[in-house]
């Protein structure tokens, strides 16, 4: 996917994921997990992200291939698999319309990245919660099968208009769920009508952005230093 080789196309594009299995379990009051989590500064789609999903009642964490995959795709490599999902048109997009009434899913991230176009230039900034270390992503998600009875889990962000933080850096933003939401977003029962009054901006006081260095428009680079301010 060329949003994965340089700058991303679609918002959003890069988030940072820094948190250890126990930390997150506790935060999405999950049982502890038994396999490894893969943490980065400079996640981009095409690779594999953690995300919390409804199991039988209970938060359970997964790990998923960024980019949606339709149960109905036949080759998963002759298809053009989103990173994102407008929230204006989840109803509409064939490609989102199932995930969205039964395959909701949250993309827990401590912050993610965005270009602002500056003329000829594109500046990087970091964007992060104001107070706490946890954004969580509304997401879709899909388990495709595969003819030999192989699954894969994939996934995507939603994503909605600006809010005051984020309107002078880029015109849309990822779809943040506060706590008291997780539930509900979660439900499998939950109708559409129910859910989609979340999707809507995150509270412009509780995120801060910052700009960054530009070695965070290539995916080989990945730490710490990536989300220092420029000096």
């Amino acid at each position: 996917m060329r949003a994965a080789t340089g700058y991303p196309d679609l918002m959003c594009g890069r988030y940072t994921f820094t948190f250890n299995a126990k930390d997150l379990a506790e935060a999405f009051g999950m049982v502890p997990f038994g396999f490894d989590i893969v943490r980065g500064h400079n996640i981009a789609p095409g690779q594999y992200i953690v995300i919390v999903r409804p199991e039988k009642g209970e938060r359970v964490p997964d790990v998923a291939f960024w980019g949606l995959i339709p149960g109905w795709v036949k080759d998963p490599n002759a298809f053009s698999k989103p990173i994102n999902a407008r929230a204006e048109t989840l109803t509409e997009k064939p490609s989102f319309r199932t995930a969205f009434k039964r395959k909701r899913c949250i993309i827990p991230a401590s912050g993610f990245y965005e270009w602002k176009v500056e003329g000829r230039e594109k500046q990087p900034f970091y964007i992060h919660p104001a107070e706490g270390d946890l954004f969580a992503f509304a997401g879709l998600m899909e388990d495709w099968q595969g003819p030999n009875g192989e699954v894969m889990v994939s996934a995507c962000i939603i994503t909605t208009e600006p809010n005051q933080v984020m309107a002078g850096i880029h015109n849309r933003m990822p779809v943040i769920l506060p706590k008291e939401a997780w539930g509900l977003w979660l439900d499998p029962a939950a109708q559409v009508r129910e859910v989609q009054p979340l999707l809507v901006p995150f509270p412009a006081e509780q995120m801060l952005a910052h700009p960054v260095g530009k070695a965070v428009g290539n995916i080989r680079n990945d730490g710490p230093e990536l989300i220092l301010p420029l000096a």
